[in-house]
């Protein structure tokens, strides 16, 4: 089988930010490995996050748990949910084999809650690995341009 196209990490990628616009979580969830890891570092680029401040560093059980009160209606932080809106360009395959890839990109989130817009923007760093003939996200690293200034109600999926 051949490894993963810049075509196909761009349409996994896409499909990533559809779903997570449009609050369809169990979606996000299910393209996700059972050992997936999703981190959002703090005050640089984040090099070991067991030594390193994060803004979110979640495992898939605490993703589960996350997705959970998102979902519940009762998540206060997220009531009313935010809406979103991500562009995603720049994609680049770092590494790619026949199972695995590393991917990056740019990009740049649009932020609506209670009338107050925020914008973001920064680095995807995606490790995606082959199972059962699908790439699913094992690894995912948002790198914000400004995670060293204050970041409040930051309780959606970046």
């Amino acid at each position: 089988m051949p490894s993963l196209s810049r075509q196909q990490a761009e349409e996994i990628l896409f499909e990533e930010a559809r779903v997570l616009d449009g609050r369809h979580y169990d979606e996000w969830f299910a393209m996700l490995t059972e050992d997936a890891i999703y981190w959002v570092p703090c005050n640089g680029e984040g090099i070991d996050p067991s030594r390193e401040i994060s803004l979110v560093y979640d495992d898939y059980a605490r993703l589960r748990d996350r997705i959970d009160r998102l979902n519940s209606g009762v998540a206060h932080a997220q009531s009313p949910a935010s809406r979103t809106c991500r562009l995603i360009s720049n994609v680049q395959i770092e590494q790619t084999s026949t199972d695995t890839a590393a991917v990056t990109s740019a990009f740049f989130l649009y932020e609506l809650r209670q009338s107050r817009p925020r914008i973001f923007a920064g680095r995807y760093q995606h490790r995606l690995r082959l199972e059962n003939g699908r790439w699913k996200i094992e690894w995912k690293k948002a790198v914000l341009v400004n995670n060293d200034e204050v970041i409040d109600n930051l309780t959606f999926i970046v």
